[in-house]
Order: structure tokens, then C-alpha cells, then sequence
């Protein structure tokens, strides 16, 4: 029970926001897959319609005949028919595009999602016109259930095949050869909304020999080559992986520790499939269902992809940013000049920090220490430090001292919102669970630097930053923007 609801906790947040880079991958042309929905919807509808003539033309070839109050509820019964079908439908995810067992659990909530819209619609049919309704009606419901089912296993694949470009999907290894491998890439095949491509399947534990697993469906098609031996650099280079979906229940931790490191190393995506597996990985991760399965993901390493949200946190970040230097324009000019009076040297000060995937960039500040302080010492931990100037306390107490980060931001080094950006001396020792800081552009505000630990270093309070890297999205940037406003000039 405890881990059921570990698993259902998890598979909310995740369905709550945004995915992020490596996550998502960003599909310009994805036109077929843009418009599953209302052509999904658009069918049932043509479904319930057909029904509708259908049970008529039924009636007729019985020769039973259709008086015009009989018609009148049997558009009536249509219209709150498809309404129905298509809200609750929506709640029962029937327009999502992914994939079951030979498409049986989507049938069984078609059938379900029908028999509720059916007492709705007859209900709201006594109530509003007084009538017991007919049997029209119910032949109509049998039809139109019956078509709605044969056009799904007619459109469905076709969406799940042309949904999305191949070219365009993120390549998935699997990790293993047994059922739960196969399951997993039966799934991803015909679910054009995982945005996953399985390109094959690595079995450590067989000797070398030719052979390929066949997707579960009505006829043997799809299938993917399995690779036998160990996992190495070469192969994930070779197949351009993007993603590895560990699906062997049998791999020990141990082994399951150097995949991740491997992983880490190349800016792979790593998932556990199946029940979750003790050691291996740390950091954070958002838990799915994949037709029954539990599939965990770790973000991991450079994985870099562009995902709407992220392109959308751009454009916030370069109005806003604009935005404020153009306002705040007259103060700079301010400080420039306050700076220059109250010591010798430069109005900006500049350090080579490390940004997004690790590269080195320089970050800009308005300086409020003397020139004679080591430039990449210790930070001040207090306002009394002999090494701030006087225009500096007063900088670093309102911390308008970062400002000027935000011509990091117009260059696209630095977002407002993220991690803050580390020395290249610290990066260097960073394992790879620290590094999943690196897998997001930094930022001049984020949730350590409204924190009483901003006193302390950055990768001591490493949490802040996993935190909201597992939980970003552009309405909680915009919360952390607010709390800074209200906040952040405490300073130290």
C-alpha cells in the first residue's frame, strides 16, 4: 500500500505539469499528432450520428414506423449522447494515444464510457421531455457503440503510426528480453503521445546470436533486434540512444549503479520498468503508468531538449528582462556612479561560472567588494565583512548587486528563474547526481536563494535545486518571481 501510494502521488505531480527537457522533445511538424483529438472526437461523433440514421433505417426495414415525436427524441438522445460520451470519454483518457494490450482496455472503457452517456442521455430525456423513451433509442446507443468500436481499431493505429514523425522521436534501448521488456515495447510503438521510439533490446545474459522480439498484437509486425552482451558506449553511440528503459527484473544493483553512470555520463535518460528497484539512482524522477507498468524516470546528465514550456520560459525571460533593465535603466546609471565614488576599479565584476550541460560562460555582477578580494573566495556569510565596500553592503542588502545578470539572461546564459550558476572548480568534482543541476539553464532567483541556506555554498543544499527542477513549470516561475519581489531583499 505504501508504495501504491508513492506511485499514484508521483503519477499526479506528473500529470500536473509541464515535462521537462529531457523529457519532451519539441515537434514543429506534428500536425497529425496536434489534431488526434478532435479527429478522434469528430469520429465518435460520426459514429453516434450514423447510429442514429442506422436505427432508423431499421426501423423501417422491420416496418415499424417512426412517428415524428419518435425522431424528435432520437436527435435529442444524440446530441446528449455524444456530449456525454465526449466528457466522460475526456475523464476516462479515451483520447489519449497510447496503447493496450491488443486495445482491450481501450474497448472496455469505450463500452463503460457508452453505457454511463446512455442513463445520462435517457435520464435527461424523461426529465426535459416527459417521455419514457423508445426502443429507437436504444438501437441507436447499440449501433453507434458498435461503430464507435470498429472505427477506433481503424484510426487509432493509423494516429499511432503517423503521429509522429520517426525521425523525430527520442530513440529508447530496453534493458532486457523478458515479458516485461517486450510489454514495454509493445506499448511504446503504438503510443504516439510517449513520444519514444524502441529501437531493440540489450540482453547482457545471453551469449552472441541473431534474433528479434516481436511486438504483442493480432499478427506478428513489429518487431526490434535484440543485442546480446553488455551495455557499452560504443552501442549507445552507434544507435544514438536518447533514452534506456531498464526492464531485466534480475539486474543487480551493482549493475544497475553502472548504467546510470553510464547513462549520466552520455546525456541518456534512464527509466526503471516494473516494480521500483532499490540503489542504482538518486535525484529526481516522476513516476507513469504505462499500460499497467510502473515506469520511473531519472533526469540525468545533458539530456537536452527543447519542450513548449521551455521555449515559452524563454520569451518570458527575454520580455521580462528587457522590460526591466529599460525601467531600471536611470538606476544603473546610479549605481554605477556610487560605485566608482566609494572605491577604485570596475562598476561590474566578472566570473567564469558553469551554465547549462557545462559550458563556462561569464557571469556579471555590480561589484561590491574591493578589487584586492580573491575572485573566486568564499562568499561573505555577513554584512560586516571587511571585504565589502560600502556601495556594496547596501547592494548585496537589496541584492541589486545581481542586476546585471540580467544581460546573462537576454543572451540566453542565464534564465530568471533556476538554479544559481557554480565556479568551474566546484563542477569539476560534481558526481553525477550533482550534476543534474546542469541539466537546466541557471538562474538569478530560485528556491536556495530565498532560503536561509543561501548563507551556506550552493552544493550543500543541493536539494533546493532537484526540487524544482522535478517540478518546474512556467506558473511556478512565476511564483518564485513573486516570492523574490516580496522576499528576496533581505540580502544577507
Amino acid at each position: 500500500m505504501a508504495l501504491q501510494s508513492e506511485v499514484e502521488r508521483a503519477y499526479v505531480a506528473q500529470a500536473t505539469r509541464p515535462r521537462i527537457a529531457a523529457e519532451t522533445v519539441a515537434h514543429p511538424d506534428n500536425s497529425v499528432l496536434a489534431l488526434a483529438v478532435p479527429i478522434t472526437i469528430a469520429t465518435d461523433w460520426l459514429a453516434i450520428v450514423a447510429g442514429g440514421v442506422g436505427s432508423l433505417l431499421v426501423w423501417r426495414v422491420c416496418g415499424l414506423s417512426g412517428s415524428p415525436s419518435c425522431t424528435s427524441q432520437l436527435i435529442s438522445f444524440s446530441v446528449l449522447y455524444g456530449i456525454g460520451f465526449a466528457l466522460l470519454g475526456t475523464s476516462e483518457n479515451l483520447y489519449r494515444n497510447t496503447h493496450s494490450l491488443l486495445r482491450v482496455l481501450e474497448s472496455a472503457a469505450v463500452l463503460r464510457v457508452s453505457v454511463f452517456s446512455l442513463v445520462l442521455a435517457y435520464l435527461s430525456i424523461w426529465v426535459t421531455m416527459h417521455a419514457q423513451g423508445n426502443p429507437l433509442l436504444l438501437c441507436s446507443w447499440l449501433l453507434a457503440t458498435l461503430i464507435i468500436l470498429l472505427l477506433r481499431q481503424v484510426t487509432r493505429p493509423l494516429i499511432s503510426r503517423y503521429g509522429v514523425a520517426e525521425v523525430r522521436k527520442r530513440r529508447a534501448l530496453i534493458l532486457g528480453s523478458g515479458s516485461e521488456a517486450r510489454r514495454i515495447f509493445s506499448y511504446l510503438l503504438h503510443s504516439p503521445d510517449q513520444e519514444l521510439r524502441p529501437i531493440g533490446f540489450v540482453d547482457e545474459q545471453s551469449p552472441e546470436g541473431d534474433r528479434v522480439i516481436y511486438s504483442h498484437g493480432y499478427h506478428f509486425k513489429e518487431h526490434a533486434p535484440v543485442y546480446c552482451g553488455p551495455l557499452d558506449e560504443r552501442l549507445l553511440a552507434r544507435l544514438e540512444v536518447s533514452d534506456i528503459l531498464l526492464a531485466d527484473p534480475h539486474m543487480g544493483a551493482g549493475r544497475r549503479a553502472e548504467i546510470a553512470a553510464l547513462a549520466s555520463m552520455n546525456g541518456i535518460q534512464i527509466s526503471d520498468v516494473g516494480l521500483m528497484h532499490p540503489g542504482g539512482h538518486r535525484g529526481p524522477s516522476f513516476v507513469q503508468y504505462m499500460d499497467g507498468l510502473v515506469v520511473r524516470s531519472f533526469f540525468r546528465g545533458k539530456a537536452a531538449s527543447l519542450s513548449a514550456y521551455e521555449l515559452l520560459k524563454r520569451v518570458i525571460d527575454f520580455v521580462l528582462a528587457s522590460c526591466i533593465v529599460v525601467l531600471t535603466l536611470p538606476l544603473w546609471v546610479a549605481i554605477a556612479i556610487w560605485i566608482k565614488s566609494s572605491s577604485t576599479g570596475p562598476v561590474f565584476f566578472k566570473q567564469e561560472r558553469i551554465g547549462r550541460h557545462g559550458r563556462p560562460f561569464a557571469m556579471y555582477k555590480f561589484r561590491s567588494m574591493y578589487t584586492t578580494a580573491p575572485k573566486y573566495g568564499r562568499s561573505p556569510e555577513d554584512s560586516r565583512d571587511p571585504r565589502i565596500t560600502p556601495a556594496g553592503r547596501f547592494l548585496r542588502k537589496t541584492s541589486l548587486d545581481e542586476l546585471p545578470q540580467l544581460l546573462n539572461v537576454l543572451e540566453g546564459e542565464m534564465a530568471l528563474v533556476g538554479p544559481r550558476p557554480e565556479m568551474p572548480y566546484i563542477v569539476d568534482q560534481y558526481t553525477s547526481y550533482e550534476a543534474q543541476r546542469l541539466s537546466v539553464l541557471p538562474g538569478i532567483t530560485g528556491f536556495w536563494q530565498l532560503s536561509a541556506d543561501r548563507k551556506f555554498v550552493i552544493h550543500e543544499s543541493l536539494e533546493y535545486d532537484l526540487y524544482y527542477i522535478e517540478h518546474r513549470g512556467v506558473f511556478l516561475d512565476l511564483a518564485v518571481m513573486l516570492h523574490t519581489l516580496i522576499f528576496a531583499m533581505k540580502g544577507i
